[in-house]
């Protein structure tokens, strides 16, 4: 399953449950969700029942695709998809320094 089959699932489910909101109220839901998921992702590790993280991520994923569909649909922003290729050839360009724990920051125009 790649990120743009999600992004396409994630466009069918809020049409064949009848969910029709403005693209605002939908930014702002979508982006509540996220966070109340990223915080059950949280919730999931710190008590140690790491068979609940697997789902909670996976509400990560969905909630941060429809927040990407309505940033292509409604402020036509680059697909996510072409974005997050570019940003993992950034990534691979980092180094980690051992004796800070960090990852250097290559400049890039992309990524700051």
């Amino acid at each position: 399953m790649t990120i743009k089959d999600i992004q396409q699932w994630e466009k069918n489910f809020a049409k064949n449950k009848g969910i029709n909101f403005t693209p605002d109220e939908a930014v702002k839901i979508g982006m509540f969700k996220l966070i109340e998921e990223v915080g059950e992702v949280a919730k999931a590790i710190t008590e140690k029942q790491w068979d609940k993280v697997p789902a909670e991520v996976s509400d990560v994923i969905i909630f941060a695709c429809k927040i990407a569909n309505i940033a292509e649909d409604f402020h036509k922003t680059e697909k996510l998809e072409d974005v997050l290729k570019r940003k993992i050839v950034y990534c691979e360009k980092r180094v980690f320094n051992k004796q800070s724990r960090k990852f250097n920051k290559p400049k890039d125009k992309d990524f700051k």
